[in-house]
């Protein structure tokens, strides 16, 4: 591991980073060997003396995770860049100024860093391209960068025109990336499985804690809040592992800026919000203060949460459009090339004779680009506002891409052949990704159906056997010595804070959906305010069963 290639000074890094976490993680040690034994937690005690080493592994991991994010940038940009490299190779450029265009686009990140150095050591260190490609090569954390890097090096020094080679590399790379994709696509599936495993054994662990202090007098409030803990724990670990195998192709444009989509969605979720806190807090007045109506808790959330469903309808039905949007958008580009080729580089003329076309959700957008440039005010923020407003990535970054080879006086055509055969590749690799997403909503319903039926038995045989030892006409003394009851105002708020563990859960497996999709997190509340009505749903069904199973049903 390089690294300074990194970017990481060894003794900062020794100093102010690994030595910090070293005396954090004894201090921490030290207080949970004097303070934790005192509490009796039996073996909920083993979850404290596991803080110092959490504490101190991102410390000592720290250049590996520098590492492998500098390594996740390039891969996750490598279709690009590649892309942009081909149209940038068919003008008439110097190769130097080439890596310097790259090296200046910040959406690159780590492979723009990568490029810069190539540059500098051509610039400053005087050497040939295919020297500071072998350089570099040698040091890039990816190998499919570095691979392309050896392979560059060897046909420039071997002579081969540098147009056909970069040609001939969009399918090699283009090919390695859909590899890397597809194997990321995989480890979500298998993530898929660990996901069912680890929180349906967590769920169990935890019903098992809420009976835990009916057997042993432990404080059940202090259990359940270190159930909370450990599920919250647990519950970001395995939403970072999914973040780090999960192919990082953001479907919504990333320029920065916001179009009138964006400002709709955020005026929407905002009027839910107010919604949401009205209705609750109307809810909680009339269930519990004033008691005009009878709602378990769980329904009373659920009920609360559905106006979240506006914004979540609204931003899903735009995520079906911005995928119309890169279904069309490469047969819109081809056509635009070929036809701006025909007539001599006459963009608005082909444009013109496009808009009478139907390219189905793109069709108004492509309307609106020819009429900003018909005003001939500025042409590069007429494409620019065209690429945001259609508010899909792909077509934000390739469009870029095509109006920067126009103005350097590239064959339209030419251009637009790389561009769209790419478009293409990533969005069939795309539909595998819809189809791997689709399946683990079911998987994340039926896990916290599994979640609720756990916790909300655990939770009704407590409440059942609280209240028969409660009744039992025996000294306390001799039931104590046997079984322990727990307060009613307790089991009261047990109950409650099963709800919340389950509404975040909920939120959770919202983002996890999201983050495979690769959609916005509000498009996703659809799946929030659903999975809360079955939580809502599957806590009533069961202990309605348990209270039918044990005969208590006047309880």
């Amino acid at each position: 591991m390089n690294l300074r290639h990194l970017g990481i000074d060894s003794k900062k890094y020794v100093r102010f980073i690994l030595l910090p976490s070293v005396v954090a993680a004894l201090v921490t040690y030290l207080f949970v060997l004097v303070y934790v034994p005192k509490l009796n937690l039996g073996l909920f005690s083993i979850l404290f003396y596991t803080i110092p080493i959490f504490i101190l592994l991102p410390g000592v991991l720290y250049p590996k995770i520098i590492e492998v994010r500098f390594k996740n940038d390039i891969e996750n940009n490598i279709h690009f860049y590649i892309t942009h490299l081909g149209v940038l190779s068919i003008s008439e450029i110097d190769r130097k100024e080439m890596m310097k265009i790259l090296s200046e686009r910040k959406e690159y990140k780590s492979l723009a860093e990568e490029t810069r150095k190539i540059y500098l050591l051509m610039a400053k260190w005087k050497t040939s391209l295919a020297q500071a490609c072998r350089f570099i090569a040698k040091r890039t954390p990816s190998k499919i960068f570095a691979d392309f890097l050896d392979r560059m090096a060897h046909e420039i020094d071997s002579g081969e025109d540098f147009k056909v080679f970069i040609k001939r590399e969009q399918k090699v790379v283009m090919d390695d990336f859909a590899t890397l994709y597809t194997g990321k696509l995989y480890s979500v599936d298998m993530f898929k499985e660990i996901y069912v495993s680890i929180i349906l054994s967590l769920s169990f662990f935890a019903a098992f804690g809420i009976i835990m202090p009916f057997l042993t007098g432990l404080n059940v409030m202090l259990i359940m809040y270190l159930i909370i803990i450990f599920f919250f724990i647990t519950e970001i670990g395995v939403i970072t592992y999914l973040k780090a195998v999960a192919p990082q192709d953001p479907l919504w444009q990333t320029s920065g800026e916001y179009t009138d989509v964006d400002r709709k969605l955020y005026r929407l979720f905002a009027l839910s919000m107010v919604i949401f806190l009205a209705v609750f807090t109307a809810l909680l007045f009339a269930n519990y203060v004033y008691h005009l109506i009878d709602l378990p808790f769980s329904f009373l959330m659920a009920i609360s949460l559905t106006p979240l469903l506006i914004p979540g309808f609204v931003a899903k039905k735009e995520e079906g459009m911005i995928k119309d949007k890169d279904k069309n958008a490469p047969s819109f580009i081809m056509s635009l090339g070929a036809s701006a080729s025909a007539r001599g580089g006459n963009i608005l003329e082909s444009l013109k004779y496009l808009t009478a076309h139907d390219f189905g959700a793109l069709t108004e957008d492509i309307r609106a680009l020819y009429k900003r440039l018909k005003t001939r005010i500025n042409k590069r923020r007429a494409w620019e506002k065209f690429a945001i407003s259609t508010n899909s990535n792909l077509i934000y970054r390739f469009t870029d891409m095509f109006v920067e080879a126009l103005n350097l006086g590239t064959d339209p055509i030419d251009a637009a052949e790389i561009i769209s055969e790419n478009f293409i590749a990533i969005n069939n690799l795309r539909a595998r990704r819809a189809q791997s997403a689709s399946s683990f909503v079911g998987i994340a319903y039926g896990v916290i159906i599994g979640i609720a039926f756990a916790l909300y038995i655990s939770f009704g045989v407590v409440e059942a056997m609280n209240n028969l030892y409660s009744s039992l006409q025996i000294a306390g003394e001799v039931v104590g010595s046997i079984l322990h009851t727990v307060p009613a105002e307790d089991l009261s708020v047990l109950s409650n804070l099963i709800t919340l563990l389950l509404i975040a859960h909920a939120v959770m497996a919202t983002f996890a959906i999201k983050i495979m999709d690769g959609g916005r997190f509000m498009a996703g509340l659809i799946h929030t305010v659903g999975m809360s009505w079955v939580a809502a749903l599957s806590g009533y069904v069961s202990q309605m069963a348990i209270k039918s199973l044990l005969g208590m049903g006047g309880i």
